[in-house]
């Protein structure tokens, strides 16, 4: 009897344990994790080589426009410009990053670039058998107010999980 009663406390122990670790499965992608990826390759390609002097990243600040998004992709403009805005400030070598831009820029200040995103969805869905990818075509616009000649253009092709943004399709139409 003993015997029956120790396996008995054996697989019940054993089923315990195995039922705790499939509770420590992957969480579903969060805002911020579905365009992470995106937005960490758009800041290196901005980074990497930047419009101003390497050596005055430090100085620089990037006054960040309301982001661009094309009505067919599910992703909030201002959720893109943060998850930029993230991406930029997580660089060892940064530069100040403000999600905001005044009325009226005053001065010349050389150091100020004012950036304007631009995610736009030029193709259809590919549709695959397990998941469906948006290609799109980010853009970046940088410029310094009241300078023609300061004007600089970055631009990046991918395709995004649809599935794995979060946002409702209906939102964004």
């Amino acid at each position: 009897m003993k015997a029956w009663l120790g396996r008995l406390l054996v697989a019940l122990n054993v089923a315990l344990m195995l039922s705790g670790c499939a509770g420590f499965g992957a969480s579903p992608p969060s805002e911020r994790q579905a365009l992470r990826g995106l937005a960490d390759n758009a800041a290196r390609g901005l980074l990497n080589e930047p419009p101003w002097p390497a050596s005055s990243t430090a100085d620089v600040t990037i006054l960040m426009q309301p982001a661009e998004v094309d009505g067919h992709l599910p992703v909030p403009p201002d959720a893109l410009n943060e998850a930029l805005g993230r991406a930029l400030l997580s660089h060892a070598d940064a530069p100040h990053v403000l999600d905001w831009v005044p009325d009226a820029m005053h001065g010349d200040d050389g150091n100020q670039w004012l950036l304007q995103a631009t995610l736009s969805a030029d193709a259809p869905p590919l549709r695959l058998s397990d998941r469906v990818l948006q290609p799109y075509r980010l853009s970046f616009d940088l410029s310094q107010p009241g300078k023609v000649q300061s004007h600089w253009q970055w631009h990046a092709n991918g395709a995004v999980d649809l599935d794995a943004l979060p946002f409702d399709a209906t939102e964004a139409d």
